[in-house]
C-alpha cells in the first residue's frame, strides 16, 4: 500500500540514544510510503522543557497534513507532554515508554554512583506522563523478555519486563491499544513483528 504524500512520521528516540537508533524502523516505514523524519535531542544534558519546545516546533513545521509519532522509551513521555502544543493530526505509537514513571530511574536517583547520570531526564522518567490533556489514537508495544538491562544494575523489576521498563509502567487507561512482544528494551527497535505492528496500526483507518 502506497500512501498519499501528505502523511509523515516523526520518530523520537529514548534516553542516551540518537535519531539513528530508529534507522531500521525508518526504512520500513519509508517502504510503506511515509515521509519519515528522525527527531534528535539531548536527552539528559538539556532541560526537558527545552526538548519539549524543540519537538513541538519540529512536528508543527512539517509540511505534511498528517504527522504520526512513533516513539521509544522516554520519547513517549516527551511526546505526550508536547501534545497540547502540537497542531498536526496523526496517531501515536509508543515502544516501551514508562508512562507511569520508571522504577529503574527512581532507583538510579537514589544511588550516588548513578544519580548523576540522568541529569535533566530525572524528573520526566520518575514521574512519567502526568495528567495528560490531549490524546491521539494510540498504541503501546511493550517488551516482556525479562532479560538483562540497565534496571538489573540498580533494582529488581516486577515481571514481566523488558530489562529496563516493567510492563505495568507502560499501561494507562488513556492508551487505546496495548500489546506485547517477547523482546528487550533495545531490541524492540529491530524486531520484525514490532515494525509490522507499527505500520499496520498507522495504515488502519
Amino acid at each position: 500500500m502506497v500512501l498519499a504524500p501528505q502523511q509523515a512520521v516523526v520518530l523520537v528516540h529514548g534516553l542516551w540514544m540518537s535519531r539513528w537508533s530508529f534507522a531500521w524502523i525508518a526504512k520500513h516505514l519509508q517502504s510503506k510510503g511515509y515521509k519519515v523524519y528522525r527527531f534528535g535531542y539531548k536527552t539528559s544534558s538539556k532541560p526537558f522543557a527545552f526538548n519539549m519546545q524543540k519537538l513541538q516546533a519540529f512536528v508543527n513545521s512539517r509540511s505534511e497534513k498528517t504527522v504520526h509519532l512513533v516513539v521509544h522509551s522516554m520519547g513517549g513521555i516527551l511526546s505526550m507532554r508536547c501534545l497540547p502544543e502540537i497542531r498536526k493530526a496523526g496517531k501515536l505509537v509508543m515502544l516501551g515508554s514508562p508512562v507511569n514513571g520508571s522504577q529503574a530511574s527512581k532507583a538510579m536517583g537514589q544511588k550516588k554512583w548513578t544519580s548523576w547520570m540522568l541529569k535533566h531526564a530525572t524528573e520526566p522518567l520518575e514521574n512519567g506522563v502526568i495528567n495528560p490533556e490531549v490524546f491521539r489514537e494510540s498504541l503501546m508495544i511493550a517488551g516482556t523478555s525479562n532479560s538483562i538491562g540497565i534496571a538489573r544494575l540498580v533494582t529488581k523489576l516486577p515481571k514481566p519486563n523488558d530489562g529496563t521498563v516493567a510492563l505495568n509502567e507502560t499501561k494507562a487507561d488513556w492508551i487505546g491499544q496495548h500489546t506485547t512482544e517477547n523482546t528487550n528494551h533495545f531490541r524492540m527497535l529491530f524486531h520484525k513483528n514490532i515494525k509490522q505492528k507499527i505500520s499496520d496500526f498507522l495504515i488502519k483507518t
